[in-house]
């Protein structure tokens, strides 16, 4: 495939922190679709209801850097949520509060007291107005973590993958969501912009160019840029999903954040496989169920390119016709598999539990909480269960607990971004929520079945279309 071939130039993204003037100074259009599916995508352990509605507030400028502001409402606890994106469209977090925002100020929030009115007037970081208002003022790295006010405190709910200025991989994302930028805008030769001194004597306009746009033409624009992995102190690889391909980019900056060499890699070159797991899984539930998703590319594995999730496996019940429900399949009680139990794949102790995310009509994904609810076992250091998609308070374990290989932890339901009822597994090398990478799941002792008949293999990484059951536990 054309994707796998490598784009190579010595040059390397550099972009100051965000004090540096360039794309951050071009205020991006992020729509509530946009807001709603980058959430989704990283939101896993932070709950939102089913039925939320975003809507956008506007933009503010903290320091030299935009943000994007929309708020949506809890109706279960009747509080309010301000999420707070970068302008690159990357989620950082929400403020949650008794109180609607009421207004942006050029560089904040503002939210009001009981007697706020908007006509009276502006007010600074941590004091109050003659309205009794709050403005919580952003800098250049965004919103403070806590502000604290005479009678009232805000803290600010991180997304699990925001990226802070003290963190090792900040710089390369700062370059490579501009370097994004400039590709979606067709701009090739802003990238120069950010070239070493090398780079710009090796690479002349004519070839950065043609460069890029050929790769935009071979591969369409951007659509996500995921966490980097940091290889080394002047390196790191990001997980890129173009349009028409998923990729590997790496990216080397020199000591003043300029690009010193950039190669755009196949995705399994720049993220190789885990080696095997240790842990003896069994399937996540009883009987004979049919894989709805699971691979190693873009035709079986919905998840793939993402480095945590690629691996993962969602599982219906399916009759020999791939048919997963009665009836005309409007409500969830028209699926086989909704309220069926699930079980533990492993022993181990229960690290996080999700509840509470109410389960979908059929073919209605809740995009804010990609996951639903869910269950996460650690069964060793390095081997992390994640179960997801279930359904709405059934989960029978709490964190701390111990559970034993196949005792029952909830029933299968359609919560988070499922459109039917599933079981949703993956297996990871960290216990931190959709962080490290993913393993290829190999169950014990499975039962494959085709055209009627069965045969048992000792370990299997069951594949889309497959019907599979589990035959014996280890």
């Amino acid at each position: 495939m054309e994707a796998n071939k490598r784009i190579r130039f010595i040059g390397l993204l550099a972009v100051g922190l965000l004090l540096a003037v360039g794309a951050e100074d071009r205020k991006s259009n992020i729509t509530s679709a946009d807001a709603r599916r980058t959430v989704g995508e990283v939101a896993a352990f932070q709950q939102f209801p089913a039925d939320y509605r975003l809507a956008r507030m506007g933009s503010i400028r903290g320091g030299e850097a935009f943000f994007h502001i929309f708020t949506t409402w809890l109706k279960d606890t009747g509080k309010w949520r301000t999420l707070v994106f970068e302008n690159s469209g990357a989620y950082l977090g929400y403020y949650e509060t008794s109180n609607e925002p009421a207004e942006l100020e050029k560089s904040g929030i503002t939210y009001p007291g009981h007697s706020y009115s908007a006509e009276s007037g502006d007010n600074a970081e941590g004091e109050f107005d003659s309205g009794d208002s709050h403005t919580i003022v952003f800098s250049t790295n965004g919103p403070p973590d806590l502000v604290k006010f005479e009678e009232k405190t805000f803290t600010f709910v991180s997304s699990p993958k925001r990226i802070r200025p003290d963190t090792p991989g900040y710089r390369f994302v700062l370059v490579a969501n501009r370097m994004a930028d400039s590709i979606n805008q067709g701009r090739y030769l802003r990238i120069r912009d950010d070239f070493s001194a090398r780079a710009l004597a090796k690479l002349s306009e004519e070839r950065t160019k043609t460069a890029f746009a050929n790769l935009r033409q071979r591969l369409g624009k951007i659509e996500r840029l995921d966490a980097p992995w940091v290889q080394q102190e002047s390196i790191a690889v990001f997980p890129v999903s173009f349009e028409k391909g998923v990729v590997g980019l790496e990216l080397s900056l020199d000591a003043d954040d300029k690009i010193s060499g950039l190669r755009i890699l196949p995705f399994t070159t720049a993220f190789p496989e885990l080696p095997p797991h240790q842990t003896a899984l069994t399937l996540p539930y009883g009987g004979r169920w049919r894989v709805m998703w699971g691979g190693d590319n873009r035709q079986t594995s919905k998840y793939f390119g993402n480095r945590v999730r690629q691996h993962a496996r969602e599982f219906v019940i399916a009759d020999r016709y791939g048919l997963t429900y009665l009836e005309e399949g409007k409500k969830n009680a028209d699926f086989f598999a909704f309220g069926r139990p699930v079980v533990a794949p492993a022993a181990g102790e229960v690290i996080a539990v999700v509840n509470g995310v109410e389960d979908n009509r059929p073919r209605s994904p809740n995009t804010f909480a990609g996951l639903g609810n869910m269950v996460v076992i650690q069964h060793a250091t390095n081997e992390v269960s994640v179960i997801g998609h279930l359904m709405n308070d059934s989960i029978l374990v709490k964190t701390g607990q111990v559970v034993a290989v196949r005792q029952p932890i909830a029933r299968c339901g359609n919560s988070g971004d499922s459109t039917q009822p599933s079981i949703y597994y993956h297996l990871q090398d960290n216990p931190a929520p959709d962080t490290g990478s993913g393993y290829r799941p190999q169950f014990r002792n499975v039962l494959i079945w085709d055209r009627g008949r069965g045969r048992v293999d000792a370990k299997h990484s069951p594949s889309r279309g497959e019907y599979v059951e589990q035959h014996s536990a280890p």
